[in-house]
């Protein structure tokens, strides 16, 4: 429970401020931004450490510095994103954000085994003294780091205004709403099939931890060989298709992994699941930051990136669908939903777009 509401607590200021971050990221600089982001979110850190060793830290506090935390935090997705852009030419932007996904879906490897071991060296505390001192020093190597100057654009700066020049330049433009659409329907009825990967080891496959452990790392793997693909092929391909067939491979792969009772087979699905995932969101990415404007791009970039904090919906949804018929039969019908959502979705939006044109 207590690890459920601090889940609750990190994902619920993106989805509150995840806008605002949107519309911060196309008001200011965005390096800039993203560099105070470092500083700041090394605060509430900070404030850890010392209640830590100073013997006086409550599960109150944890959860306050959590908020904080998510706060400050919920405008990096948008401008970090967004950044991209600036940082690499057009012609590159499919090989830096696949780039930038493998590196990140490395640190989430990596970082978790380092920090097994760290706690064991030097306990939580030091961790987290570890971890406040990174993030200086990572806003202090952003300090180094220059972009030509740009002109941004000076509106009305009204807040709710902005967020709906965002939203209408979505409703306006097929390609994004139908991205931004699957990446929703996604994350609510397919993305938290992993949460319940310790279900189909026990009672399906009949395996123990180790299996349990290939399992999880399967999607993993996967993602990375689609992300090699991407920087190497992915531009000879039409990203619109890419866009469709990725986002219907995920739940039909994960419908076949629900019907396997064989281990070998069950990780090669799952690896079909997670790369089939991660080039979705990798080729989204891509195509909204060709697409649309440079001032918009911030705006834009918050709404799809919210469908990060869809999933605690969806770790309801899918529960409640294995609660009711199993896991492997609840996610099947969850996973049919999604497909069927996004085929329709692509097929009304780009279907549509293909015959005007």
């Amino acid at each position: 429970m207590a690890l459920g509401i601090l889940g609750l607590c990190e994902a619920t200021p993106r989805l509150v401020f995840g806008l605002l971050g949107g519309v911060l990221a196309d008001r200011y600089d965005r390096l800039r931004l993203l560099t105070l982001i470092q500083f700041l979110s090394s605060i509430p850190i900070f404030v850890f450490v010392l209640l830590y060793f100073g013997g006086v830290l409550e599960f109150w506090h944890i959860l306050t510095l959590e908020i904080v935390s998510g706060v400050i935090r919920s405008v990096n997705p948008s401008a970090s994103q967004s950044l991209l852009h600036e940082l690499v030419p057009s012609q590159e932007l499919m090989d830096s954000v696949a780039l930038f996904t493998i590196g990140f879906n490395f640190a989430r490897i990596v970082g978790p085994s380092i920090g097994g071991v760290l706690i064991l060296w030097i306990g939580a505390g030091g961790c987290f003294l570890l971890y406040g001192v990174s993030l200086l020093l990572s806003g202090l190597e952003m300090l180094f780091i220059h972009l030509p100057k740009r002109a941004t654009v000076q509106g009305e700066q009204n807040v709710l205004r902005e967020i709906q020049e965002g939203f209408g330049y979505i409703r306006e433009a097929p390609v994004i709403l139908s991205s931004i659409g699957a990446a929703y329907v996604i994350s609510i009825f397919a993305s938290t099939y992993q949460r319940f990967l310790p279900v189909f080891a026990k009672e399906v496959l009949n395996v123990g931890p180790e299996g349990l452990g290939i399992l999880m790392a399967a999607p993993g793997l996967g993602a990375i060989t689609s992300l090699l693909f991407l920087t190497t092929a992915g531009e000879h391909w039409k990203k619109e298709t890419l866009l469709w067939v990725t986002a219907t491979v995920t739940p039909l792969f994960l419908i076949l992994f629900c019907l396997s009772h064989n281990f070998l087979l069950s990780v090669g699905l799952l690896a079909l699941v997670g790369s089939g995932q991660i080039a979705f969101r990798t080729i989204s990415r891509v195509i909204i930051q060709i697409e649309v404007p440079r001032d918009l791009l911030g705006r834009v970039m918050s709404v799809f990136v919210m469908d990060q904090g869809m999933r605690s919906v969806g770790s309801l949804v899918i529960g409640i669908f294995a609660s009711i018929f199993g896991a492997a039969l609840g996610l099947a019908l969850t996973s049919i939903v999604s497909l069927t959502l996004t085929s329709t979705l692509f097929y009304h939006f780009l279907g549509a777009e293909g015959k005007n044109r």
